[in-house]
């Protein structure tokens, strides 16, 4: 049995998307990030926080601008500020996630870089009202309103939305996990 240790709606939304057979739980641990790599080690502390057997996925995911790191805003103003930052310019979107079977961890970071257009106050706005920037690292979701401003994506889109299956899905598969629900081809 898949287990992701995550609530989050877009990582649910995706593994389903996918095909997968999953539970959901809610992981127990620390979220403090204080550098890129940390975002694996806050995925295999998830992870390991889940403790009712099966094999587990956990996810954690960061924005980088620059040397600064951009988690989830605290407050509408933060995420605010985040976007005004990102605006015109290139950054980057971190992924660590981590699979445990057994003794058995999978540990991995993955790295794309998104280029946003330049943003009025008003698109900010827009955003801020039709987003919900708080439960966002860099206060956007790419699959969202927020997705009408990234100019250009340099490497795996499923990362920036913060579970990167084109990695994931491979990882899965070394340990026998396959989706159990695959699309059929309509007839025409």
């Amino acid at each position: 049995m898949l287990i992701l240790a995550s609530t989050s709606p877009r990582r649910i939304t995706i593994l389903k998307k996918f095909g997968y057979q999953f539970r959901v739980e809610e992981p127990h641990s620390s979220e403090t990030i204080n550098c890129i790599e940390d975002c694996a080690n806050v995925a295999e502390d998830k992870a390991k926080s889940i403790k009712n057997g099966g094999t587990v996925l956990a996810c954690d995911t960061i924005v980088v601008l620059g040397s600064k790191i951009l988690g989830k805003p605290s407050s509408y103003t933060e995420a605010e500020a985040y976007l005004k930052e990102l605006s015109g310019k290139w950054h980057e979107v971190y992924t660590g996630y981590a699979i445990i079977n057994g003794d058995y961890l999978i540990k991995s970071l993955v790295n794309t870089k998104v280029k946003f257009h330049k943003i009025t106050a008003i698109e900010i706005g827009f955003i801020l009202k039709f987003d919900n920037p708080l439960d966002k690292a860099g206060a956007y979701g790419v699959q969202e309103f927020a997705g009408l401003f990234v100019e250009k994506i340099e490497g795996p889109y499923y990362n920036v939305v913060g579970i990167p299956m084109e990695h994931i899905y491979w990882d899965l598969k070394k340990i026998g996990i396959y989706p159990s629900s695959i699309p059929t081809k309509p007839s025409i």
